[in-house]
């Protein structure tokens, strides 16, 4: 019986050593494992959203990085991208997004489910032990297995040739350049002057330059880089480029003297060198031998009026046409023969239609986006191009503007051992700052680079004339994507 009481006492005191130990590790051990649960934490960072893309798949946004501090280990710091750059790269195209990185304008909301679909974070995850210690062997962990590298949204841009765009366009103060593939319509580089920051948009809102206004889409009146038009005309109507006219430095139409530039007159020129001299008193007439008739059913085939859709919020706005009543007036005939009076379009429109003499006479709806891009695979559709002006009228017209180039308004914009052909402009507005009357000054030029072949506008507003603002800006442009493709 003793025996037996004390087995029985021996197994009380083991057991009750057992629940002791067990409550000792309850209350000490699994409290700190919670305690280093509590202490650690995972922080994400990043906009969660997909990449806007070049041409050849190269992030246009997220170029630049931030060091960041961790929130629960203020010890460890770590690179985390940044929407935008500080001289971010075709910002009226891109657009910019909410504090909630939901898009507002531009690509950005054009695309904005799309890239919202696309994972795009870091994550930083730091474990503790119960006193706050970080543990050995984990301590601060950074996972960028979701940070997004090329998926997104690929635009025709190249951000080579953006990057020479937006350095040359800085002596423009207001103004614009567009640059496109002419054979296939791709807008390779675009931008509005002045540029704005996504990043100080609040600043920019108030600049009375309007750094926010897309002038790439606006309309502008046009000047003489519309005498292409009128040369194209008379081309289809069956006038030969011999013909000619004497050019005395001005001409009555319609009651009204219209000057020529130089005021003594070119003298006998035929239809080459007047377009390379842009002689107006010669376009007039040239105009009313054409009619009307035919130079606004160019303009209509090569759809002038319409809209320019390049994505859902980014359109070109259609141009103005005079109303043909009104052309019934030598004088408004006399105005639209070169470029002036009602006539208005955008830049886009109007490197798109040098693109099409380029081309050989076949159309193609300008192109921004490329399509759309998953894991470095871009979605692409090709262009449809439509013949809308034979190409030996073309091909004449291309003669045309290389002999503007070599002999005419467009020689500052001569490079040797390239064949350039191009057309200078300096339209008047009707709107006066005291006496002073607000110009629009262009160039638009063409040429081939080992193969590729490019038309490029420059245009700027309170200009003073296409060979002295815009001539200069397009060499630089063409040097430089010459040089890249050396």
């Amino acid at each position: 019986m003793y025996k037996r009481i004390k087995v029985i006492a021996v197994i009380l005191i083991i057991s009750l050593f057992s629940l002791g130990g067990r409550l000792f590790y309850l209350s000490y051990f699994d409290t700190a494992a919670v305690q280093s649960r509590k202490n650690s934490g995972t922080e994400t960072y990043g906009t969660n959203r997909g990449l806007i893309l070049d041409c050849r798949l190269k992030p246009l946004v997220e170029t630049e990085q931030t060091l960041i501090h961790s929130e629960i280990n203020p010890a460890m710091s770590f690179s985390v991208p940044v929407r935008y750059a500080a001289n971010q790269l075709c910002p009226h195209i891109i657009g910019y997004t909410d504090a909630d990185n939901i898009g507002v304008v531009g690509i950005e909301k054009d695309y904005n489910s799309y890239l919202k679909a696309i994972p795009n974070t870091i994550t930083v995850t730091t474990y503790k032990d119960a006193k706050g210690r970080e543990l050995l062997g984990k301590g601060t962990q950074v996972n960028t297995e979701k940070q997004c590298k090329d998926s997104g949204i690929a635009l025709c841009i190249d951000s080579r040739i953006q990057e020479i765009v937006q350095k040359a366009g800085e002596q423009l103060k207001t103004g614009a350049i567009v640059v496109m593939r002419a054979d296939s319509a791709e807008i390779a580089g675009i931008s509005s002057f002045p540029l704005f920051s996504p990043n100080a948009l609040e600043k920019e809102m108030k600049d009375t330059n309007q750094p926010l206004l897309n002038r790439a889409l606006q309309n502008y009146n046009v000047g003489s880089v519309f005498k292409v038009v009128v040369c194209l005309a008379a081309l289809e109507k069956g006038i030969s480029t011999a013909f000619t006219y004497r050019c005395t430095g001005e001409t009555k139409c319609g009651g009204i003297t219209f000057h020529c530039h130089k005021e003594q007159g070119h003298g006998i020129l035929n239809m080459e060198q007047a377009l390379a001299a842009s002689c107006n008193p010669y376009f007039i007439h040239l105009a009313q031998r054409t009619g009307y008739e035919k130079i606004v059913e160019i303009c209509k085939r090569l759809h002038l009026e319409e809209a320019i859709h390049l994505s859902d919020s980014i359109q070109a706005a259609g141009g103005n046409l005079p109303a043909e009543k009104n052309l019934v007036s030598p004088a408004a005939l006399a105005n639209f023969s070169f470029g002036q009076g009602e006539l208005l379009a955008t830049p886009v429109w109007l490197c798109n239609l040098y693109c099409t003499i380029y081309n050989g006479g076949y159309y193609m709806q300008p192109k921004l986006v490329k399509g759309k891009v998953l894991n470095g695979v871009c979605q692409t559709q090709e262009q449809n191009k439509t013949a809308v002006f034979g190409s030996s009228h073309a091909q004449t017209l291309t003669r045309m503007l290389q002999y503007a180039v070599e002999k005419g308004t467009g020689r500052g914009a001569y490079l040797e051992n390239l064949i350039i052909g191009g057309k200078t402009a300096t339209a008047q507005t009707g709107l006066f700052t005291g006496n002073q009357e607000k110009l629009i000054s262009y160039f638009i030029g063409m040429y081939t680079t080992k193969g590729e072949k490019y038309t490029v506008l420059v245009m700027r507003e309170n200009g003073t004339s296409g060979s002295a603002d815009c001539v200069p800006i397009f060499k630089e442009i063409c040097h430089e994507i010459c040089a890249l493709k050396d």
